[in-house]
């Protein structure tokens, strides 16, 4: 029933790390960092390593995972998944250890672009398989993996800078693109929902389809500087949660939307979290955090 979307344990990073288990292993103090390897950089190689557990009784050889990237969306269905390729972890002992993979790579002619994105890591042994991809195509078993499954993981947190570009549109806020989906079998209703955890003063916009802000029967907001046809401006409680009126999100609908962020500037050097979730029939089905703070890769130790 807890938050899905935010494993601490897909990790992607620019450079290759000569010791991963003695980085990103039990005892390095990263064990639950959700910062981790989170920026994907175009035009190089990438190098993406996947943490598991052995919570069975007797250790395990050759265990085989799998990770796939998505366009960051609140809802990842395997129609959205791109095979980034698979590595085989040699020995995962028991007794509830921390075990890191050797890298995946990820080349750099198949990185589409700089960015965030979403990551999906299967992992399987003989004795506990992992499903496949075609298994989430049913609508029924995606919601049942998503929740239930302990060889699927997701991985959609990203940190952003909080000073707005020189060109944000509207001025002032900082834009956030991510898109919502549709189910991959048929047309659903569904919500969306915000859960900011922003500091006093700060605003949070909701920038959306107006058909779907229409069809939501949510207010609009005026926001100065920017000019809107087919998009509309809703209104989010910077410091709480808005949820959406249920609305039909069409049968593999992708749906681009734009959270627009502005922090206080007396809160610039501290970091904050805002996510959007999307919910069917009062569970939530996915999830996008953002860890907003100063310039740099690293949060203040």
């Amino acid at each position: 029933m807890g938050a899905i979307s935010a494993s601490p344990d897909v990790i992607a990073v620019r450079t290759a790390v000569a010791n991963p288990q003695a980085t990103y292993g039990e005892g390095s103090g990263t064990e639950n960092s959700s910062t981790l390897g989170y920026e994907v950089e175009a035009g190089q190689d990438n190098y993406i390593y996947v943490r598991v557990r052995n919570r069975g009784g007797s250790a395990v050889t050759n265990v085989n995972a799998t990770v796939y990237w998505s366009p960051a969306s609140t809802l990842v269905t395997p129609d959205l998944w791109t095979l980034v390729g698979s590595t085989t972890l040699p020995n995962v002992p028991n007794g509830d250890i921390l075990t890191v993979s050797n890298a995946i790579v990820w080349p750099s002619a198949a990185i589409p672009a700089t960015g965030h994105y979403c990551f999906v890591a299967l992992v399987g042994h003989p004795s506990d398989p992992a499903p496949s991809p075609a298994d989430f195509v049913n609508w029924d078993n995606f919601q049942r993996f998503i929740r239930v499954n302990n060889n699927v993981t997701w991985r959609n947190f990203n940190v952003v800078n909080n000073v707005p570009p020189p060109n944000a549109s509207p001025p002032g806020y900082v834009p956030i693109p991510f898109m919502a989906a549709g189910a991959p079998d048929k047309a659903r209703p569904m919500q969306l929902e915000v859960i900011g955890k922003l500091p006093k003063g700060a605003k949070v916009i909701l920038e959306m389809p107006r058909a779907l802000a229409d069809q939501a029967r949510e207010p609009l907001v005026p926001v100065k500087g920017a000019k809107l046809r087919r998009l509309a401006h809703v209104q989010i409680n910077p410091a709480g949660r808005t949820r959406f009126n249920p609305v039909v999100f069409p049968a593999k609908g992708r749906i681009p939307m734009r959270l627009l962020v502005q922090i206080p500037k007396e809160h610039l050097r501290m970091f904050f979290e805002i996510a959007v979730r999307q919910m069917y029939e009062g569970q939530e089905v996915g999830r996008i955090t953002w860890r907003i703070g100063p310039r740099g890769d690293q949060e203040p130790k």
